[in-house]
């Protein structure tokens, strides 16, 4: 049984824009990572005195005001990713990151809302990510490629839905945007022990846009046997669809997720944990939304 169960939201698609075909892709992203991350999460239930709102920024426009919903509860091994779209300027193709919360109560309501069982979340250092979900916003005005079946890969023209989707989604479970993240970051390096050890023991150089949330484009790292930019840097090419690497997964599990393979790329049955077992398939990318705190 998977232990992460990833939904999309589509509450704030008030425009419909998220019709059958474009779930159908949100849906594959959804099983890559409930079957590739193996944490267990508590669920965040307010009662009483114990209230939690969750905020995010708003997927109609995430660079405007954050929303808020109060009463918010979430059920254990859940991670729910509002959606929506924006028609950004320039070359953006979405943008992506974990939401935040109003919290208070007893202590240990409080933490566990803030942590989700992870105690690593909750340590000066923190070497764990527990959120309860995030939002996304795609290019409203971007030549999309939705693929019904991303376990093959067709020539196609515009955009690749999917690898950019992914990379997003990415972005919600922390990387580039996680406290655990930025704990690791030294210099222009992240310097995660799997990712280094993955990286034949030398730190990862970071992209230098003074943001330390994406991978440096010159870096290469392994997605179905094959050498690839990794899925977190922060350009995608259209007419391609790039791949999670086994770099990004690294970054992952650095950051606190139990991570099962290191080669994910498309749905598939579950792999024995820690086998990094080759899976067949697609995943990509362009921006993110750090988390604002309370």
């Amino acid at each position: 049984a998977q232990a992460i169960d990833v939904v999309f939201d589509y509450t704030y698609d008030s425009a419909g824009v998220f019709t059958s075909d474009k779930r159908l892709v949100l849906d594959q992203v959804a099983q890559v990572f409930s079957l590739n991350l193996l944490d267990t999460l508590t669920a965040i239930t307010p009662s009483g005195s114990n209230a939690f709102a969750a905020r995010l920024y708003d997927p109609q426009d995430p660079f405007g005001n954050t929303l808020q919903i109060n009463n918010f509860s979430i059920p254990e091994n859940e991670i729910r990713i509002f959606v929506g779209s924006r028609a950004f300027s320039g070359q953006t193709l979405g943008v992506g990151g974990p939401g935040f919360q109003n919290v208070s109560g007893s202590t240990v309501f409080i933490n566990n809302a803030l942590s989700r069982g992870e105690p690593g979340a909750l340590t000066p250092v923190e070497t764990d990510f527990g959120p309860w979900g995030g939002s996304i916003s795609f290019g409203a005005n971007v030549n999309w490629y939705f693929d019904s079946d991303v376990s093959t890969v067709e020539g196609f023209s515009g955009f690749d839905f999917y690898t950019v989707a992914m990379h997003e989604t990415a972005h919600v479970f922390g990387f580039g945007t996680a406290d655990s993240w930025f704990d690791a970051v030294v210099g222009d390096t992240f310097t995660g022990a799997v990712t280094t050890a993955t990286n034949g023991g030398a730190a990862v150089a970071l992209q230098a846009d003074n943001t330390d949330a994406h991978f440096a484009t010159s870096l290469r790292g392994v997605a179905n046997g094959n050498q690839q930019v990794p899925l977190l840097s922060p350009f995608i090419p259209s007419g391609q669809r790039r791949f999670m690497t086994d770099l990004d997964w690294a970054a992952l599990d650095d950051i606190g997720w139990e991570v099962a393979s290191l080669q994910a790329t498309v749905p598939a049955p579950i792999p024995e944990p820690r086998t990094w077992a080759m899976m067949l398939g697609g995943v990509l990318l362009i921006g993110m939304m750090a988390r604002r705190r309370a």
